[in-house]
Parts: structure tokens; sequence; C-alpha cells
């Protein structure tokens, strides 16, 4: 393939759409800035461009899909421009997205979506989750984890008492806050699982499996720094809910269920061979 379609054409087309859809990565930077959930978004979409560069090749040798491709771009580029009048970002974001699918369609073809599956995805999990929905989402993992915590250091002997998502323990009582919540662990192990699913493994059903997987994963190291938290302050009197103690705690918590990702990552290559 001639070097100019190869390398310019891409880069061209990249850079004609920044700059007509300036307003919604405008919006994307100032909300993924804004919130401590979402800030791996800055790390994300770089690779989420270099695995649609990795497919350049193979995207334009593929024909693309006049009809049906100029259907969906008119259809979300008025979408977008619907959303732009009424503001609501969550729907900017969503039709900048449903515009980059209809391009890949009516350059390449509906079999290419095929090939794009993960950083598509990936593309729609970098959308901020509107404020009403994230705090349901949180409060119900709130009471969840709160639930198990509360079982398992039942077990363990120490004297509890729930109410909510606060958890009173003799001589202390301890608060399951949105941070502890899960979701910021969610949203990262969902997302690293798809990254790390995508250069490791090979077939499609392995990533999905491990993106599976990572949901358990999150929900579990919670659940961990919860009780761990309590069973700390009351078998040795020794407070890690606050201050550095709890951030390097919660580092040490991430470092776990990143090494139980990578454990299932290596599980499936091994099915895979």
């Amino acid at each position: 393939m001639h070097p100019i379609r190869l390398y310019l054409l891409p880069l061209l087309t990249l850079a004609l759409f920044t700059i007509a859809f300036y307003p919604s990565f405008s919006l994307a930077v100032s909300k993924w800035a804004a919130s401590d959930d979402f800030t791996h978004a800055f790390f994300t979409v770089p690779i989420i461009i270099y695995m649609f560069w990795q497919k350049r090749e193979t995207l334009l040798d593929k024909r693309g899909n006049l009809v049906v491709g100029s259907v969906l771009c008119a259809v979300s580029l008025f979408f977008y421009l619907l959303s732009l009048q009424i503001q609501v970002p969550t729907v900017i974001l969503l039709a900048t997205v449903c515009t980059i699918i209809s391009s890949v369609v009516l350059l390449s073809g509906l079999r290419a979506l095929g090939l794009l599956v993960v950083p598509l995805l990936l593309l729609f999990m970098i959308i901020p989750i509107p404020n009403q929905l994230f705090s349901m989402l949180t409060a119900t993992l709130q009471l969840k984890v709160s639930a198990v915590s509360e079982m398992i250091i039942g077990l363990l002997g120490v004297p509890i008492f729930r109410e909510g998502n606060v958890l009173h323990v003799p001589g202390k009582t301890f608060q399951v806050v949105e941070a502890c919540s899960g979701i910021r662990s969610l949203i990262s192990m969902t997302t690293l699982s798809l990254i790390i699913g995508h250069f490791t493994l090979e077939r499609g059903r392995s990533i999905a499996l491990l993106f599976v997987l990572s949901i358990p994963i999150a929900i579990v190291i919670n659940v961990i720094r919860v009780v761990g938290l309590v069973a700390v302050y009351s078998f040795w009197n020794i407070d890690l809910s606050s201050g550095t103690p709890h951030t390097v705690f919660g580092v040490l918590l991430f470092l776990l269920g990143l090494a139980m990702l990578f454990l299932f990552q290596r599980i499936l290559e091994k099915w895979e061979a």
C-alpha cells in the first residue's frame, strides 16, 4: 500500500475529526479532570488511538459501506449537533462515539467493527456516568460491600453492628464511603482487563471472560479493604482508615487485584495454547 494512504490519510482524518469534535473533546477532558473515578481516561485514550493505529492497514484494505455508513454518519452527526444544543454531557459524548463507529462503517464496512470491538468498548467506558445513575450504583455497592464485610467480620469473632453502610465495632465506627464502595476499582479493573486481554490474548471469548472475571475481583478487593481495616483495628488497635496508612493500604490492595487479574490472564493464555 502506498505510504501516503497508509500514514497520511489516517492522520489527516484524525486531525479533521479532532477539529470538528473539539467541543466534545474539551468537555470530556474537563469531566475526566474533575472526577477521581475517570482520571484513568487520560491514559486510556492514547491506548485506544494506538489500537486503531495497529489496525490501520487492515481497515484501509477493507471496502467501505457507502449506503449504510452515510446513513449512520448523517444520523450520528444530527444526534451530535442536537446534543450540543441541549448540553447534556453524556449525550454529547455518546454522539461522538456513535460518529466514530459510523465513520468506520463508511470507510471500512460493517465487518471492520469486529476488529475494533475492544477499542470501541473502551471508548464507551470512558464516558462519565450521569450523576444520578452513578450515585445509585455507588449506593448499591456500598450496601452490598457493607453487608458482606459485616458477615465476614462476625465470623472472625469481632462484635459488630451495621447501620446501612456504617459499621460499629467496640471503640470505633467505620463508614463504607463512596471510595470504598468498589465503583472506582470496578471501572479500573474492567478497563485494565480489556487492555490486557487485547494485547495478550487471541480469542474474543478469552477477552470477554477476562472482562467478566474482573468484576468479582474489583468487589472482592473492596470487601478485603473494609474487613482489613476493621480487623486490624480490632485485633491490633491500628487505625488504617485515614491519612497515609489508608492510601498505602489501598494501593497494596489494588496491586493485589491487579495480580489476580494477571493470574486469570495467564490461565486463559495457557487455555488458548
